[in-house]
């Protein structure tokens, strides 16, 4: 029975490399909105306001109920979206 041989190092150590990390992407924080808050919103080219429906208990997705029958928008956090209270 022929044996498995593998001439590829197991890893960038065993390879004398040092390990580099990728650089992440910047990602932008949704600041601490509650439901019911008004906000403005912006996300590639679509951009608008309205009032917050749902947020997860970590503020990473925002749901948004849009002006002017937009309709109802998700935003997830670090996808390029921004949210942000207004006053």
């Amino acid at each position: 029975m022929p044996q498995h041989i593998t001439t590829c190092p197991s890893g960038p150590a065993a390879a004398g490399q040092t390990a580099t990390l990728k650089p992440r992407r910047k990602r932008t924080r949704h600041p601490r909105i509650a439901v019911g808050d008004r906000v403005r919103f912006a996300e590639g080219t679509l951009a608008g306001t309205g009032v917050v429906d749902a947020v997860t208990s970590d503020y990473s997705i925002i749901w948004v109920w849009a002006d002017e029958g937009q309709g109802r928008r998700m935003f997830l956090q670090g996808y390029g979206s921004i949210v942000t209270p207004l006053v």
